[in-house]
């Protein structure tokens, strides 16, 4: 028998799930009045400019000089724009700010640290979204661990890929196919709730109260902000035969070791930060939710197994690298790059799985529909002088998914990539970008379909439906 159940992730600390994309400095006008930046597609900004600043623009744009790119900025933080609106923290205003006043030599140092790590992001509605690979990532981590308290897994140090083995002692299995993580199935789980995202520095600290300073550079990323919400599905099918499978999962064993395991390394992180001298970070969970890490600078302890670890311990200039099982320093969420409190710094990476139940779910679709109503009436066009248009708020709706059983699948190598799948009846799906494909296509699926790049006549396909078009959320094999 299948197991399937909607859940919910409620974002408890800072979180920020690469998507190999940036936010670039002329791609966004910094408002210190509001604390927010406006990111926008470029092109599209100056198709929108009136024809004098169109000739201002392309004035500036030729002179092709560090000073030119200054005066840039400063010609487009004097313009109106509606774009997506991102959160800043006042030191990053500050630091904006005092960047563009820096002599040439000093504002291209500057200019080069302010490409912005952008989380992932919904291309059609340009907000947040988790992955589900993010997310059934974490499931397993914990999973490994307690596993690894009943199974010792012996290693060989010529071992190239000692990862890879560890884990499939563990899970007993031998070919991607027979992975029991393969019936896990985890869609991406998207905001059904108020949702917004900031941009802060990732600083990095030593875990033990210290003198000398952590030696990793600050960097820039944005982060989903606590009390964000996002729904979606996870299933725990059962094997169709006990050889494919030799150790099944099931839903209990799954988020029991989430429990266990998240706990503990929390209560962990709660010492080293009073040995640090940084005030611990209290979560504020529901009773019957599950205690997660995902993201970016989650910590090693987590996403590792206990007993195997084997962390990069970087040295002194010109030294070469030690190994421990125990990281030195953590990367924390910070509203500065310097001059910070330590009891302002937080975690990253903690959130709360449970169960959306129908109660929950018009709790969080009536915040959403608030949210939407405080969004309107706004100018169309965003330049001063366009006639104000009033919209009535649109009531949300959840994600919808599908499951097509018997789909056609081909891959595209061309531009981003892209892979499509097709049913009888018409009805197609579409995904893009590689780094997305290769994370929804099962890894079995892998050589056949990217390397040589052939057709699955029959695969089994979860897609999305938004109005009118599909977006294709995981390729498995059949059976």
């Amino acid at each position: 028998m299948n197991e399937q159940n909607t859940f919910y992730i409620k974002i408890l600390s800072p979180v920020h799930i690469g998507c190999d994309e940036v936010y670039e400095p002329a791609g966004f006008i910094v408002n210190e009045q509001t604390e927010t930046f406006t990111a926008f597609d470029p092109l599209d900004f100056f198709r929108k400019l009136d024809d004098k600043n169109k000739d201002r623009y392309a004035e500036i744009c030729r002179k092709g000089t560090i000073e030119s790119i200054a005066e840039l900025y400063k010609f487009m933080k004097n313009q109106q724009y509606d774009g997506l609106s991102v959160n800043l923290s006042k030191e990053f205003v500050k630091h904006y700010k005092e960047s563009l006043a820096k002599s040439s030599r000093d504002f291209q140092r500057e200019l080069n640290q302010f490409a912005i790590a952008r989380t992932s992001f919904n291309p059609t509605t340009q907000k947040p979204y988790i992955p589900g690979s993010a997310v059934k990532g974490s499931l397993r981590t914990a999973y490994l661990n307690e596993v690894a308290k009943s199974k010792r897994i012996t290693l060989d140090s010529r071992d190239k890929k000692p990862a890879e083995t560890l884990e499939k002692g563990l899970l007993n299995y031998q070919k991607l196919e027979n992975d029991p993580f393969r019936l896990l199935k985890v869609s991406d789980f998207h905001p059904i709730g108020p949702c917004t995202t900031k941009i802060i520095y990732a600083v990095n600290e030593k875990k033990e109260d210290s003198k000398f300073k952590a030696r990793g550079p600050y960097q820039i990323l944005e982060i989903i902000e606590p009390g964000a919400v996002f729904a979606g599905t996870i299933k725990v099918l059962s094997p169709l035969t006990r050889e494919a499978i030799r150790e099944p999962l099931t839903e209990k064993a799954v988020f029991n070791s989430a429990v266990t395991f998240y706990e503990k390394e929390k209560k962990l992180e709660d010492g080293e930060f009073n040995a640090a001298g940084i005030t611990a970070f209290n979560l504020e969970k529901e009773n019957d939710a599950y205690l997660l890490r995902l993201g970016r600078h989650s910590g090693a302890e987590s996403i590792t197994v206990e007993g195997y670890r084997h962390i990069k311990i970087m040295k002194k200039r010109g030294e070469r690298p030690a190994y421990s099982d125990k990281a030195t320093t953590f990367w924390l969420a910070s509203d500065a790059s310097t001059g910070y409190q330590k009891s302002q710094l937080r975690p990253f990476g903690w959130s709360a799985l449970g169960k959306l139940t129908d109660e929950l779910q018009a709790t969080f679709k009536q915040l959403l529909t608030e949210q939407a109503a405080k969004s309107f009436p706004f100018s169309s066009g965003g330049m001063p002088g366009v006639q104000t248009e009033i919209r009535k708020p649109v009531q949300p709706a959840l994600p919808v998914e599908e499951v097509w059983g018997n789909a056609f699948v081909a891959y595209n190598a061309g531009g981003p990539g892209k892979i499509t799948a097709q049913v009888p009846g018409g009805k197609a799906a579409i995904l893009q970008g590689r780094d997305k494909l290769k994370g929804a296509v099962a890894e079995v699926l892998h050589k056949k379909l990217f390397e040589g790049k052939k057709q699955v006549p029959k695969a089994c396909v979860t897609v999305r439906k938004t109005g009118n078009s599909y977006e294709i959320i995981s390729v498995e094999p059949t059976g």
